[in-house]
């Protein structure tokens, strides 16, 4: 049996090198001719070429917002310059060089080495919604503080208030009955109906500050409309959103008929039994307490003497 002699001539080699080449020129753009260099050496310059550009870029940041950085631990820089020269994306290079300036910002302690593997994980489409997520969460929880804190301020004013009237209605109350001899009169209903009400608002008035800390600390709701299954499912696998489902019965009613001697013959009446057998659910995407941090970390911080 004659055994077939494998070709390892150069001509050969390199015949299987430029098929491999030419495939990699439709992959990548710009097309890996303009480097000149061999295959290995032409797809770390392209990747070189994004670093620097993403360092540009974190350098310009630091400037125009009077960072002052401090060293970071390899660890840490390794993996975001080889994710971050991976990517072509304009919108996720500038995410980037923002996650770089805050992370190198001596007045910050980002130190979470999962950020630059997350990022990488994303597309445009899926940061930028987690983004508007993130941001109607800040102007919500604003909005509400703001409201804690001017309540807060007026309560006591507020509570004086309504416990005066109260006061003046009761002995407008007292005089009245003294007047009609303790008979419930429409005069003296009105006042009492005017006291109901000074009452409810005093409850109200109780509860509303665990109510307005309530909404402040609930999560925000990912809009599952903007994003495609697949996407969804991307960003629940990174942990940045999660899952919430509320379960409840709607009641149904059964009715037993009962057959029944009452003295007269027998007649028929009906045993009426409520079983919880339709069970329904609601299902709320939203952002977790590291999607939050993500969001943060990948966000422009603005300093105080840099506006």
């Amino acid at each position: 049996m004659k055994i077939k002699k494998i070709d390892i001539t150069s001509s050969v080699i390199e015949k299987g090198l430029d098929t491999a080449k030419s495939f990699l020129d439709k992959l990548i753009m710009p097309a890996i001719e303009e480097t000149g260099l061999l295959l290995k050496d032409q797809v770390t310059m392209w990747k070189f070429k994004n670093q620097v550009k993403m360092l540009n870029k974190a350098k310009l940041l630091c400037e125009k917002n009077n960072i002052s950085t401090k060293t970071i631990s390899l660890k840490l820089l390794c993996p975001l310059l080889e994710y971050s020269g991976l990517e072509e994306d304009d919108i996720l290079q500038d995410k980037w060089a923002i996650l770089l300036s805050n992370m190198v910002d001596s007045d910050q302690n980002i130190e979470n080495h999962v950020f630059p593997y997350i990022l990488s994980q994303l597309s445009s489409n899926e940061f930028l919604v987690l983004e508007k997520v993130y941001d109607d969460k800040i102007v919500r929880v604003a909005k509400l503080t703001a409201e804690l804190h001017e309540f807060k301020e007026s309560k006591p004013q507020i509570e004086k208030e309504i416990e005066d009237q109260i006061i003046e209605i009761e002995n407008k109350i007292k005089a009245r009955k003294e007047i009609v001899k303790n008979h419930l009169d429409n005069e003296t209903w009105e006042l009492q109906k005017d006291r109901r009400k000074l009452e409810s608002q005093q409850t109200s008035i109780k509860y509303k500050e665990s109510g307005l800390n309530y909404q402040i600390r609930t999560p925000e709701n990912v809009p599952e409309d903007s994003l495609e299954n697949f996407e969804l499912s991307n960003i629940i696998r990174l942990g940045l959103v999660k899952e919430e489902k509320e379960f409840f019965a709607n009641p149904q009613t059964l009715e037993i008929p009962l057959d029944r001697d009452d003295g007269y013959g027998y007649s028929k009446s009906y045993a009426n039994i409520d079983l919880d057998i339709d069970v329904e659910s609601n299902t709320d995407y939203i952002l977790t307490q590291l999607g939050e941090l993500f969001i943060s970390a990948c966000k422009i911080k603005q300093k105080k003497n840099s506006l």
